[in-house]
């Protein structure tokens, strides 16, 4: 419960989880897709490491969301 600090997304990973993720496994200005973008964290991530981001979600709510978060984020 602690992590889902944005959303209340069900499933919603930790930013620290991704973010060791996408160092280990990514270049600067590589694109990275989520078919699953739920509450935008990959986003989030992605906007903060210089990575570009294309995320996928049917649920109008939860993209909704995320669109605001990562837009919002830093």
């Amino acid at each position: 419960p602690s992590e889902k600090k944005c959303c209340k997304h069900p499933t919603q990973k930790p930013i620290e989880l991704l973010e060791k993720i996408i160092l280990a496994s990514t270049d600067e200005k590589d694109l990275i897709l989520d078919p699953f973008n739920g509450s935008g964290t990959t986003g989030v991530v992605c906007k903060k490491l210089n990575r570009n981001f294309i995320g996928i979600e049917l649920d109008t709510n939860y993209f909704k969301m995320s669109e605001e978060r990562i837009n919002e984020s830093n």
